[in-house]
């Protein structure tokens, strides 16, 4: 019997299994197979800015748990590694990295400099989930940056015209005039503050003043609608009629709504578009329109 090193070298033998796997293609999803029920996993991609964190390692290993799992099971796993290349994350690192703005060069180096960024993480990230021992099939390994993945996201944008499920319609979105570009809900970070509560008169039509609170008073000129508790005894008198807009020549009507709280300033509120997602349902739900009074800077 061959005798034990006395030092285990585990890069060397993380490594060699690591090379074999992936030579004899263990975990490889076979494309001609029609007699096993194919199982797929589709992770979002990882955003390749920055190193593979302990979030991004609890999260593969509940991945990978899975696909060991159904492969077990019989399955034909279908467990591909993407990247997403594009987004705020890493044009705002590359902007860190070279001191810049990306409005400061041309946009095609700006790009060129993500493109390098990306990269370089995409490969380091990629040794550490090797390392992890996550059963990916690296055949299936992509790109958003990818022409052949520009060309999947653009067929599918096209089938789904074609069936009649893509529109154009105006819809608030998260904008920062910094980076001057629409953010995800999931790049938002809140924080919770202590607001001033501003007190404005609207003039009523023909019927003198109602005092309305409001935490945004910027907003005035998008306002759309005026609202109250339909349960609030001190405004029936109001509702239905025309209230004046400050600094416009706009009149919009009050309107009641449930969810307007009694108990909050006035029990008056102004409906615009958009302070918050309150006004995105209240505006929804009685077919208000829509006044854009911020730009994208």
């Amino acid at each position: 019997m061959k005798a034990l090193p006395k030092r285990f070298d585990v890069l060397e033998v993380e490594g060699r299994w690591q090379r074999f796997w992936e030579e004899k293609g263990v975990y490889r999803f076979d494309w001609n197979d029609k007699t096993r029920p194919v199982f797929s996993i589709d992770t979002p991609p990882p955003y390749p800015s920055g190193e593979f964190h302990m979030g991004l390692v609890l999260n593969w290993t509940y991945f990978d748990i899975v696909a060991r799992y159904k492969r077990m099971r019989g399955y034909n796993v279908f467990f591909p590694q993407g990247w997403d290349c594009h987004g705020l994350p890493t044009e705002v690192e590359v902007e860190k990295k070279y001191g810049i703005k990306k409005t400061d060069i041309p946009t095609d180096k700006f790009r060129k400099l993500c493109e390098e960024h990306v990269d370089e993480y995409i490969k380091k990230m990629k040794e550490a989930i090797t390392r992890l021992g996550c059963s990916i099939d690296w055949k299936t390994e992509y790109k958003t940056m990818d022409p052949d993945y520009w060309r999947r996201t653009q067929l599918s944008f096209v089938l789904l015209y074609k069936k009649g499920f893509i529109y154009r319609g105006k819809h608030p979105i998260n904008w920062c005039p910094r980076c001057e570009t629409a953010i995800a809900d999931a790049e938002v970070e809140y924080q919770t503050r202590t607001a001033k509560l501003h007190y404005i008169k609207f003039k009523v039509e023909n019927n003198g003043f109602l005092m309305i609170a409001t935490t945004r008073p910027e907003l005035i000129p998008a306002c759309v609608a005026v609202a109250v508790n339909p349960h609030d005894g001190r405004y029936k008198e109001y509702v239905g009629k025309e209230i004046h807009v400050p600094t416009t020549s706009r009149k919009v009507q009050i309107i009641t709504d449930e969810d307007v709280d009694p108990e909050f300033g006035t029990g008056v509120v102004m409906i615009c578009t958009y302070g918050d997602k309150a006004d995105v349902k209240t505006v929804a739900k009685h077919k208000l329109p829509v006044i854009q009074c911020i730009d994208e800077k």
